[in-house]
């Protein structure tokens, strides 16, 4: 009588490693499902940096001349933005010769080029406070479908036999 049982039993198991070992090589790979969700973060910090960067590295050189010059339209340079502009139209004009001309020629252009940089960096730090950055996150999951297994089992004292498991 214990024969029969070892029969069942070994079958059972050889049953349970033919099926598993069959639906290990042929399941397919579970899928994966991307969701990708983009919302605003506060202001673009970059930018913003940047913008305060220019501005710092334009505005630097205005005070340091602004401060120490001994031509009163240069105090105006202490102004932010509009000191540039300012010192440009209560410059005095250019008289005498070739060389005190061409100076002033170029602290002119100098003057507008800071002014024209301290308007990009407050433009560009304006910019970043209107112009929000953008957090995107991505989350993956494994989407798992249905799964069973067979395997030998005992069902009480002397009764034993197979027994399948599975998920839905």
């Amino acid at each position: 009588m214990r024969a029969p049982v070892a029969l069942v039993v070994g079958l059972g198991s050889l049953v349970t490693l033919v099926t598993s070992t069959a639906s290990a090589q042929q399941a397919p790979p579970p899928a994966v499902t991307e969701e990708t969700t983009s919302q605003a973060a506060g202001p673009s910090m970059p930018m913003v940096v940047s913008g305060l960067v220019i501005f710092g590295l334009s505005y630097a050189p205005a005070v340091a001349v602004g401060s120490t010059s001994g031509l009163d339209a240069d105090r105006t340079l202490l102004v932010p933005i509009a000191g540039p502009w300012i010192d440009l139209t209560q410059r005095p004009g250019c008289s005498g010769s070739g060389s005190a001309c061409n100076t002033e020629n170029t602290n002119k252009i100098l003057l507008v080029t800071d002014g024209i940089f301290q308007g990009i960096g407050v433009i560009t730090t304006l910019g970043g406070f209107l112009t929000p950055a953008r957090e995107t996150t991505t989350v993956r999951r494994d989407a798992k479908g249905p799964t069973w297994h067979l395997s030998p089992a005992s069902f009480g004292a002397s009764a034993y036999g197979l027994q399948a498991l599975g998920t839905f």
